[in-house]
C-alpha cells in the first residue's frame, strides 16, 4: 500500500522539475515553495487526523553551503542545489512531497500509518540519508554533498505544519550542532540543548579578546619512545558557563566566521610555544595545530601564518597544520592553491581522522601531504576485532607506500601500542602515553626528554 493518500498524493505531486511557476513553484529548482510547503503539509495533517495515521516530515539543509557558493562561484551552487533538488524528487517514497523551503534547504513529508510507524520512518530516514549522501558530478567535479536531516512528525511532535517544521528545524539545528552530516530526531531535551547553543553563540562574541582560552598539549611519540610532536588542543573556560569543552564550540565558531579570529590566536600561541622550547635547546618538537576549512579560505589566511612565523621567529618545519576529510567537500583551485603554499613554506601538513569522512582516495595524491592520523574509532578495537586490525594494518601499509608518516590516535593499552608497533606505524598518540597538558607540565616533560 502507497504511504501517501492518493488525495494527498494528487495535490503533492509537484509539476515537471523544469517548469517552475510563480510563488508556487520555486524558480532555481522547480520543486513547489515554501509557501505551498506549508499550505501542503497542513492539509496532509488535516487528512491525518481524519484517517487516524502520521506524518513523517524532514528538513534536509546542505552543510557549509556558502563555501562552495564562496569558492565556486554562485552559478556552480545553484547547479548543485538544482541536482539535489533533482535527487529529492527522484525518491521513491519521498517525490510526491519535495519543497524547497529556503536557500538551500529542503522540506519532505510523507503519511504513515500509524500501526507501523516506527518502521517505515526508520526506512524512510535511510533511504532519504543514503540519497543526500552520494557523490555529485556538478561540471566536472565531484561532490560529496555533506547534509544534516532534522526529523520530526505528527501526532508525537505537534499537530499543525508551523510546528512540524518548528521541531524538525530544532533537530536539524541538533544535528549541525553536533558537527553536521547527520541525522537528528526532535526530542523535548533538543529545546534545552538549542538553548544551551544560543547562549554559547552569545559568549563567542566577546571570547577575543579574553583570558578565557588556553592551549593544552598532548604529546606524540615514535615507536623508540622518543618524543616527537605535540598536538594543540583548545580549551575554553568562561567565567559563568565554566569548562565548555571544543566540540560544543567549535562549529558554531565555523557558522559565525570567529574561527578565524579564534584560529589566528591559536596559531600565535603555538608558535609562541615553539619559540620558548626552541629557546630552551629543544629543536627537534613539532607542533601540531588544526585547521578548519574556513580558515583556510579566509582571505589573507597565507600572509596572516607569514606575519606570525616572522614575529615568532618560528622554523616553519616545527608547525603542522591538522586538516580534516571535510575540507575535501571544497576541492576547488584556491584550497589546493594554499596547501601548496603551506608546503612550499616549509609547514608540514597532516590528514586527520583518516578514515572516517567521504575522501576519495584520489586526494591522497594531489595533497601536499606528510601525515596521516588513523581515527581512534580503528584503534580502540584492534586487539579484539580481527576486521578491524586488517583495516588498520591495511591502512599503515598504504600510507607507508603514498610515502607518508602514519599516526595512530588514541593509543590507550599496551597491548595496541605493540600491536601498531609491530606493524610499523610511524608514530603514536594517546592516554597511554600522555594526556593533555598545560603547558608548565608539558615543558617538564620536554626537559626530562631532553636529559
Amino acid at each position: 500500500m502507497e504511504l501517501l493518500d492518493p488525495i494527498i498524493q494528487r495535490e503533492t505531486m509537484p509539476r515537471r522539475i523544469n517548469a517552475p511557476t510563480a510563488q508556487m513553484y520555486d524558480a532555481l529548482t522547480g520543486l513547489p515553495s515554501r509557501k505551498a510547503a506549508f499550505a501542503m503539509l497542513a492539509r496532509a495533517i488535516s487528512l491525518a487526523k481524519k484517517c487516524g495515521r502520521g506524518v513523517l516530515a524532514a528538513l534536509v539543509d546542505m552543510d557549509r553551503f556558502y563555501l562552495i557558493n564562496e569558492t565556486r562561484g554562485t552559478a556552480f551552487g545553484d547547479e548543485v542545489l538544482r541536482q539535489m533538488a533533482n535527487r529529492l524528487y527522484e525518491l521513491s517514497h519521498w517525490s510526491a512531497s519535495v519543497y524547497r523551503l529556503s536557500g538551500n534547504t529542503f522540506l519532505l513529508f510523507q503519511m504513515l500509518q500509524l500501526d507501523t510507524a516506527s518502521k517505515e520512518s526508520e526506512r524512510l530516514i535511510e533511504e532519504l540519508k543514503n540519497s543526500v549522501e552520494s557523490l555529485l558530478y556538478v561540471r566536472g567535479h565531484q561532490l560529496y554533498p555533506f547534509c544534516s536531516i532534522g526529523v520530526s512528525s505528527f501526532p508525537a511532535d505537534g499537530d499543525t505544519a508551523e510546528l512540524i517544521v518548528r521541531h524538525a528545524d530544532t533537530a536539524l539545528r541538533q544535528a549541525k550542532a553536533a558537527g553536521g552530516n547527520q541525522v537528528a530526531v526532535y526530542t523535548e531535551d533538543d529545546v534545552v540543548h538549542i538553548n544551551r547553543m544560543e547562549e554559547l553563540r552569545r559568549a563567542l562574541r566577546s571570547i577575543l579578546p579574553s583570558e578565557q582560552l588556553s592551549l593544552n598539549y598532548q604529546p606524540i611519540y615514535d615507536a623508540a619512545g622518543r618524543l616527537r610532536g605535540l598536538e594543540a588542543l583548545l580549551r575554553w573556560q568562561h567565567e559563568l558557563l565554566g569548562n565548555i569543552p571544543p566540540g560544543e564550540f567549535i562549529t558554531l565558531a565555523e557558522q559565525s566566521g570567529q574561527i578565524v579570529e579564534i584560529g589566528e590566536w591559536v596559531l600565535s600561541e603555538a608558535c609562541q610555544m615553539i619559540h620558548r622550547t626552541r629557546s630552551k635547546g629543544l629543536t627537534d618538537i613539532i607542533i601540531s595545530v588544526n585547521l578548519s576549512p574556513v580558515q583556510i579560505t579566509a582571505p589573507g589566511f597565507v600572509d596572516t601564518l607569514q606575519r606570525i612565523l616572522a614575529q615568532t621567529e618560528t622554523p616553519p618545519e616545527c608547525l603542522e597544520f591538522e586538516i580534516t576529510e571535510s575540507i575535501m567537500i571544497d576541492s576547488s583551485k584556491r584550497t589546493t592553491t594554499v596547501l601548496n603554499a603551506l608546503r612550499v613554506m616549509g609547514v608540514r601538513i597532516a590528514l586527520d581522522d583518516f578514515g572516517i569522512g567521504y575522501a576519495s582516495l584520489t586526494y591522497l595524491r594531489e595533497l601536499p601531504l606528510h601525515t596521516l592520523k588513523l581515527d581512534r574509532s580503528f584503534i580502540c578495537h584492534i586487539t579484539e576485532q580481527h576486521a578491524e586490525a586488517a583495516i588498520v594494518k591495511a591502512m599503515i601499509s598504504l600510507v607507508h607506500e603514498l610515502g607518508f608518516e602514519a599516526v595512530a590516535e588514541g593509543v590507550e593499552t599496551i597491548e595496541q601500542f605493540e600491536l601498531l608497533r609491530s606493524w610499523g606505524c610511524n608514530l603514536y598518540q594517546g592516554y597511554l602515553l600522555g594526556k593533555p597538558m598545560k603547558e608548565e607540565a608539558i615543558c617538564a616533560k620536554l626537559r626530562q626528554a631532553a636529559l
